[in-house]
């Protein structure tokens, strides 16, 4: 009886397993040659959000107020001290009230800034792990591009390996400053990369306009002259949006 049992359990372990793989290879793509791993890459960003989100808005809240999450990380003999410390240390100098810096009780009170701080810190965490993941597979793809199609279950591992790590490695000095000096030049880098493509995507969109206007004309003269109204109604538009945008 218990082997007929066995062998049902691995029977069944062996059709979730068989159906689990399928459909990720559905979702996901196979790494047959000329696949890519866009959505591998666009799922792995997804799930970066999305822990971002739960450790900003629930884990960090939690380690600061001694609630939810917290009761299960305290219960491990020594994990509740250096998960506190690890989050909070770099952020001692915003708390108006460093008598409430501690660990003992339930009824701390935080400044706003203290707060936040210990936020930014958790979002960081996971960001960083993307941003080292993402940094060593560029490197990698480039020395075989197969790799970025293949591996991906090892890849997801080590991902989820390497964010567990960095959930109690203290804010400072890796995450703060070097990795928050790092995002703000990256950051730089990123918007003055953005307003020339803006720019640049402007003028090609002008200049079609301008030229079904001069087609236009030379098939009717003034037929062309709603395409030019299309334009300034636009930049009017978009004018007004920055504006309100600012204000």
């Amino acid at each position: 009886m218990g082997a007929i049992a066995s062998t049902l359990q691995l029977g069944m372990a062996y059709c979730c397993c068989n159906t689990t793989s399928s459909l990720l290879n559905t979702c996901l793509g196979s790494t047959h040659e000329g696949t890519s791993g866009r959505k591998r890459s666009v799922l792995l960003l997804t799930i970066t959000i999305t822990f971002a989100l739960l450790y900003q808005y629930v884990l960090a809240p939690s380690i600061l107020h001694h609630t939810g999450w917290w009761k299960i990380y305290s219960s491990i003999p020594g994990m509740g001290k250096v998960l506190y410390s690890s989050w909070t240390d770099s952020c001692a100098q915003y708390n108006d009230d460093e008598g409430n810096n501690n660990n003992d009780g339930n009824d701390q009170q935080f400044s706003d800034l203290y707060i936040q701080c210990v936020g930014n810190a958790a979002v960081f965490r996971p960001t960083f792990v993307s941003t080292l993941f993402f940094l060593i597979s560029a490197i990698a793809t480039k020395t075989n591009p197969r790799l970025n199609r293949e591996a991906w279950p090892a890849k997801f591992g080590m991902y989820f390996i390497l964010l567990a790590i960095i959930t109690f490695v203290p804010n400072a000095p890796l995450l703060t400053p070097i990795y928050l000096t790092f995002l703000r030049i990256g950051a730089m880098i990123f918007i003055f990369i953005q307003q020339i493509i803006l720019v640049d995507i402007a003028y090609n969109w002008n200049e079609a306009l301008v030229l079904k206007a001069d087609e236009a004309d030379n098939e009717e003269w003034g037929s062309g002259k709603k395409w030019l109204q299309f334009i300034i109604t636009c930049s009017v538009g978009l004018y007004l949006a920055s504006f309100i945008g600012i204000i």
